[in-house]
């Protein structure tokens, strides 16, 4: 089985994912626009046993979009949004 490992930006955090993602998308809606700065956003569906956090500790936020779906994200307290 392949191990990734990787971590946020800023280093504060790093992780383990064991295995393939089931699903992976880039989306183009507005929320993910302004999420990442970028013209997109891309999503890596794993189950959640096979991902880890292996050192730092992430923040929970959560966001309504436009749509109404409700969303969760977390940052570490460098990068959180303001």
């Amino acid at each position: 089985m392949t191990i990734y490992k990787g971590g946020i930006r800023c280093g504060e955090a790093r992780y383990e994912v064991t295995g393939s993602p089931e699903i992976s998308a880039i989306c183009h809606c507005r929320y993910c626009q302004l999420r990442t700065g970028s013209a997109f956003g891309v999503f890596v569906y794993l189950d959640e046993s096979k991902f880890s956090i292996k050192s730092g500790k992430l923040n929970l936020f959560e966001f309504e979009s436009e749509s109404g779906n409700n969303w969760e994200t977390n940052f570490c307290s460098a990068c959180a949004p303001q």
